[in-house]
């Protein structure tokens, strides 16, 4: 037959001091953390609130903004247009054969009675600038 032998056992009291200990920790965590819940949820309900809010304020701002900037490109572009006519109707005016003619008439301008054909000279290439920039006047070749 085998014999019982018996089981050492270790202490247990340091082990049911330690999680008294834990425990008591644990419920003051707890409580603490209760103590701030409720701030906590009508802070995280103001901020679902206080987003959509200030993201409607912000769009609104900037639709303002852009009303504003397309009023003065209206504005440009209209006084661009009246001034692009007077401009218009000042070349046509300036460019009227009649006024033209008038011009030719008192200056003794006539049409030519015979053609001519002119040879205009090319344009004179400058020789490349030699020596020393600063002072080029005085050593120039």
């Amino acid at each position: 037959m085998i014999a019982l032998k018996a089981i050492p056992q270790t202490k247990p009291q340091p082990r049911v001091q330690v999680r008294a200990r834990e425990a008591a920790r644990r419920r003051g965590r707890r409580t603490r953390l209760q103590n701030y819940a409720m701030p906590a949820r009508i802070a995280l309900a103001f901020a679902v609130l206080l987003v959509p809010v200030m993201g409607y304020v912000l769009l609104m701002g900037n639709l303002t903004a852009l009303n504003y900037s397309l009023a003065q490109a209206t504005q440009t572009k209209s006084a661009l247009v009246e001034e692009t006519m007077r401009l218009d109707d000042r070349i046509a005016q300036l460019q009227s054969r009649e006024r033209l003619a008038d011009l030719a008439t008192r200056m003794n301008m006539h049409d030519p009675t015979r053609y001519a054909v002119v040879d205009v000279p090319g344009p004179v290439i400058a020789a490349p600038p030699n020596g020393i920039a600063f002072l080029g006047a005085f050593f120039h070749r």
